[in-house]
């Protein structure tokens, strides 16, 4: 799980991202970046479009387990927050994975091969 305090929790906060960050578009995730101060924080948003609770829980627990898993390889100080779409839905992790690390690359956060897990 990833920690509270890596996380974007107010309405604030988000609206901030939005107006002020900029965005880049994958298959199955929107990512919106902003330059921030301190530690990153990461916010997750899915539309009940992607389906009931239940699936747009386990949306947001995949992505908040991608996160988790290579916040040490991403440059520090950036708020970002993941949007799921539509087509997320029945998609395996590993393809979403890819698809996230993809959006990491392109948004010039991705450090590399530095002290991650795998």
């Amino acid at each position: 799980m990833l920690p509270r305090r890596y996380r974007l929790r107010r309405s604030k906060d988000f609206q901030t991202v939005y107006r002020r960050g900029n965005s880049v578009a994958g298959r199955y995730v929107v990512l919106y970046l902003l330059k921030g101060k301190g530690t990153q924080r990461f916010g997750f948003s899915v539309s009940s479009k992607v389906g009931k609770a239940v699936i747009r829980n386990k949306v947001k627990r995949q992505l908040r387990e991608i996160c988790r898993r290579y916040r040490p390889r991403l440059h520090q100080g950036r708020d970002v927050i993941l949007i799921a779409r539509q087509k997320i839905k029945g998609i395996p992790f590993r393809e979403v994975e890819k698809d996230v690390i993809k959006l990491f690359k392109r948004a010039k956060l991705w450090m590399g091969e530095s002290n991650g897990n795998q």
